[in-house]
């Protein structure tokens, strides 16, 4: 849908009525929370005209120096494009910094379609895989030793489907250490606790058969790291995520359902 197409905008006074919370000690950080949650959420869109300060001003009941401040916080996240004497306007989807968490948490909140959480599903296969492909090489056995505790901790939850799902987080955690992939480990880390708010994502209902799906993917990962086999413990963690993610997804409410 193109910008002309989509339906006229509401104004800007309705669209942050009764919605502005209250203030904390940073009287920036309200606005900064507003205004992330509506231009993510997509009451303000991309390319639209922001009001003048005074008016922004008026509407939160803060000075001019606390919009300034928010409109910098929005501009360095990607959300906004100030340019002196033309105003400000929203910026465009793919200017977003989505690794920053404001931004993070609004798009996994207000996530309708499976676009981002399928490209959540692609940074993960593609971290991941080469994060397991190194940890086969390099992982110590006392490393390996817990990670065979943590899969004997997951099997005595396959009958707690919620309590299965917290505890595989630290399982991949453990995988994603002892690979030694630092900055790899701290995007997983951001991303997908984040992506799991959303019900599309961690799915609903997970059936006895999607859990023994996802623990024989644990079990082979596993074997394959113990055996240092690197293509090995990279194809089947592909496997995995991708497996598991595709039941899911086939599982998922639909964006009318929610």
């Amino acid at each position: 849908m193109t910008l002309a197409e989509q339906p006229p905008m509401k104004s800007f006074e309705s669209i942050l009525a009764g919605a502005v919370p209250r203030r904390p000690a940073r009287l920036a950080t309200a606005v900064l929370l507003t205004m992330v949650d509506k231009i993510v959420g997509g009451e303000l869109l991309p390319e639209s005209s922001l009001p003048t300060e005074s008016t922004l001003c008026e509407v939160f009941g803060v000075s001019r120096t606390v919009i300034r401040e928010a409109l910098k916080l929005l501009e360095a996240k990607g959300l906004v494009r100030v340019k002196q004497g033309q105003g400000t306007t929203v910026g465009p989807t793919e200017q977003w910094d989505l690794l920053d968490p404001l931004v993070l948490d609004a798009a996994m909140r207000y996530a309708d379609t499976f676009e981002i959480l399928d490209d959540v599903v692609d940074v993960r296969v593609g971290l991941e895989c080469q994060m397991a492909r190194r940890a086969a090489e390099i992982m110590t056995d006392a490393q390996l030793s817990e990670l065979r505790d943590a899969l004997t901790d997951l099997e005595k939850l396959l009958d707690q489907p919620e309590q299965y799902q917290q505890a595989e987080g630290a399982y991949h955690d453990l995988i994603l250490r002892g690979s030694g992939n630092r900055l790899g480990r701290s995007i997983i880390r951001s991303i997908h606790p984040r992506a799991r708010m959303n019900v599309r994502y961690r799915g609903t209902g997970v059936s006895a058969g999607h859990m023994m799906m996802s623990h024989r993917g644990h079990v082979a990962i596993y074997e394959r790291l113990a055996g240092r086999d690197p293509d090995g413990a990279a194809k089947v963690m592909r496997e995995h995520i991708l497996g598991s993610w595709l039941e899911r997804k086939a599982g998922a409410p639909s964006a009318q359902g929610l």
